[in-house]
């Protein structure tokens, strides 16, 4: 029986109705990320998610629902004041009922991402349909984001799943408020509102939804009334009144860091301003390249990947270039309403990149693939849209490649397995620390941070180890690239500590001592640097026999000062803060009158917590010894938060003694800034600056303070 044109065209008609459906985009964004499940807990999985004890309950709300996020990680709060200030209760709520039906199986965490993820695939085929009203762009756009390898670290990442939860909600969010029936009554505005509510619970970067709801409803909302308007937006923006509160409860009264971002992870907070707003465009052209021609991968783009002080790079001019088009697109709409859905998806780009942009605020990494899950789908949905309107126009019966449609059909389908198999691969990179930072590193060899992490994965290995020679081969591998990091960075302090303990461990005591002692300069305070200088001490026969005959003789002698300086000094040599305090203050208490005893009390008072007593004892010891210049010091630094004022007087009292000394200099500058006195405290600075050696490990602590404080002069 012979088949007739029509019935051919409802034939093809039907298969395009297969296709265009969401299940395609769910079932590959599960197929690219099966190989997943095979890994563990990678980098920030280990403090969030294996070594967290909050996520072992489900019964204290209190331990997720109001604290920070980073919360297991620094427990020290004063030990990284730049630390990030984060709230995303939702994310680790879902940790904790993973924990609850599995435990700590990695399996269990990258299977619900995979299916978080395939399930944003599906809502991105949803909300492209409901946007643009073709079937056809949602299926490409579902597509694309389903294989896209940009999205590897938010999926097989599992502290990603922040990324994926938010970008889930936000969906949600679009899809409450573009009904498929076109009514849009008061219970979809709320039900739109608690879409953003659980989408802020996620992640923080969610707080773009009421401009993306904006640009959603602005063409409908023309024809409200002015009063109705004003109902909308109150209830989209009323979550904010619930999670402002509880994000400033959860970090004990606090919205963001208390400092600025760490520049090893963001070189933009010590760049000038115009590096910084030349980095801004630099930083969007990476992720243009990203979206575009994602074979460059990496879990970290800090310093000197991303480098301020380079001027205008390819990635630049690529930034512009996407700039330029956004704007153009942003506008298009108003001039030829045939353009209005670019208008529409080049606003929701904007609103989701601002953000992370560091042009409005500065975030605590210059970029990240993870942070770029949510952007994508507008910048996607964009793609989509001028891939198919390039097939209807140029491949359509008549077109100028209508002969070359099935070979254009092909490459096409080539560029989305290729895509696939990238994510594939990168999903393996993902398997463990060592993995990921070996090929990370391999890509960017400039990274200090990656060098860093990548000898702290070789060293983890070679502790579990039991093969002595694979271990010092590992160790000296450790060693060169925890070099390549601090040569990068030199005021890099959990480099220069990490290369002191592999030093030591490879039995180069000396140098151990000079990498250590050099970490201690720049953050006296470091424990982790204290702590292997006093095993290195205490190694030293020498040192274990001085403390046991220093001990006899105290307690054969208990009330002898002398003695018990000797014991206290010798301790605090050997690292023991805490045990040297005992005959200290003993000696303290026997002779108040000596100056020596209160200022080495008050010395061992600072570590490894500070005693509030250490200020008391110093300010005894300056009214006994008013010419002891490290005293002066101390007080200096100690009174730097609560008395600038006292501070300042100290400083110049240690300047008037030690002028020549490199510390003193410092702390006077750091003693003006904290006055208001910014200028004379650069000029200070810089002149520091430039007496010091091109590889002292110094000068670049001293170049980002001045940038730091020429930024907040601004």
């Amino acid at each position: 029986m012979p088949v007739h044109d029509g019935d051919k065209a409802e034939v093809r008609a039907d298969r395009r109705r297969v296709w265009h459906t969401p299940w395609l985009p769910v079932l590959l964004g599960v197929l690219c990320y099966l190989n997943s499940l095979t890994g563990g807990f990678v980098y920030d999985d280990y403090p969030l998610v294996e070594a967290n004890p909050r996520i072992r309950t489900l019964t204290d709300p209190r331990a997720i629902w109001l604290t920070d996020w980073w919360r297991p990680a620094e427990e020290d709060e004063s030990g990284n004041p730049r630390r990030d200030r984060l709230y995303r209760p939702l994310t680790l709520f879902t940790f904790a009922l993973n924990y609850a039906v599995g435990g700590l199986k990695p399996v269990g965490y990258h299977a619900t991402n995979v299916a978080l993820h395939a399930a944003v695939c599906g809502l991105v085929w949803l909300a492209t349909r409901r946007l643009l009203g073709d079937p056809s762009v949602a299926t490409v756009a579902g597509v694309l984001f389903a294989v896209h390898p940009v999205h590897v670290e938010a999926v097989a990442n599992i502290v990603g799943r922040a990324e994926v939860l938010a970008a889930g909600f936000l969906l949600l969010g679009i899809l409450v408020l573009r009904p498929s029936d076109q009514v849009l009554g008061k219970q979809r505005i709320i039900l739109a509102a608690l879409a953003f509510l659980l989408a802020l619970f996620a992640k923080e970067t969610a707080i773009c939804y009421p401009l993306i709801a904006a640009l959603v409803l602005a063409e409908r909302a023309a024809a409200w009334s002015l009063r109705r308007r004003v109902l909308y937006a109150a209830c989209l923006l009323a979550p904010l009144l619930v999670y402002l509160p509880l994000r400033y409860v959860a970090l004990e009264g606090k919205l963001f860091r208390a400092q600025p971002a760490d520049d090893l992870m963001n070189p933009l907070v010590t760049a000038p301003l115009g590096e910084r707003l030349l980095a801004a465009l630099t930083i969007l052209g990476h992720y243009t390249r990203l979206l575009l021609v994602p074979q460059r991968l990496s879990c970290d783009y800090g310093l000197a990947i991303v480098d301020p002080s380079r001027g205008v790079t390819g990635m630049t001019v690529l930034g512009l270039l996407t700039a330029v088009g956004g704007l153009l697109g942003l506008v298009a709409g108003l001039l030829r309403p045939a353009w209005r859905p670019v208008t529409l998806l080049c606003g929701m780009l904007i609103a989701s990149y601002v953000l992370i942009s560091n042009t409005v605020l500065l975030i605590g990494v210059s970029l990240a693939e993870r942070l770029f899950y949510w952007p994508s789908v507008p910048a996607l949905m964009l793609v989509a849209l001028g891939l198919v309107s390039f097939w209807r126009r140029g491949c359509a019966a008549g077109g100028l490649l209508a002969p070359r449609r099935r070979l254009l059909g092909v490459l096409g389908g080539l560029l989305l397995a290729a895509l696939g198999l990238r994510t594939v691969v990168r999903n393996m990179d993902w398997a463990d620390n060592l993995t990921l930072f070996e090929q990370d590193v391999a890509t960017y060899p400039q990274g200090a941070h990656l060098n860093a992490c990548y000898a702290s994965a070789m060293l983890q290995v070679a502790r579990e180890t039991g093969d002595p020679a694979e271990r010092e081969r590992l160790l000296l591998r450790a060693r060169r690239h925890l070099d390549a990091a601090v040569a990068i960075a030199p005021s890099f302090v959990q480099a220069l500590t990490a290369g002191g303990q592999v030093r030591a461990q490879l039995g180069d005591r000396d140098g151990a001592r000079i990498w250590l002692e050099r970490a201690l300069w720049l953050r006296p305070g470091d424990r982790e640097a204290r702590r292997t200088l006093a095993r290195l001490q205490q190694s030293d026969p020498n040192t274990a026999g001085r403390l046991e005959a220093l001990q006899a003789a105290v307690e054969q002698r208990p009330d002898d000062v002398e003695g018990l300086l000797a014991l206290g000094n010798a301790l605090m040599e050997a690292g023991h803060f805490l045990e040297a305090r005992r005959p200290l203050e003993r000696a303290a208490t026997l002779a108040p009158a000596d100056a020596r005893v209160l200022r080495q009390f008050a010395k061992s008072l600072l570590f490894p917590e500070l005693d509030e007593r250490a200020v008391t004892f110093f300010q005894r010891a300056a009214a006994l010894d008013p010419d002891d210049w490290e005293t002066h010091v101390n007080l200096t630094a100690l009174l730097s938060k609560t008395d600038p004022a006292g501070a300042l007087a100290h400083a110049k009292r240690a300047m008037q003694l030690r002028p020549d000394d490199e510390r003193v200099q410092i702390n006077m500058a750091e003693a003006l800034a904290l006055n208001g006195q910014v200028a004379e405290a650069l000029e200070r600075l810089r002149r520091i600056e430039t007496r010091l050696s091109p590889d002292d490990p110094r000068r670049a602590m001293l170049r980002a303070r001045v940038a730091r404080l020429e930024q907040d002069r601004r």
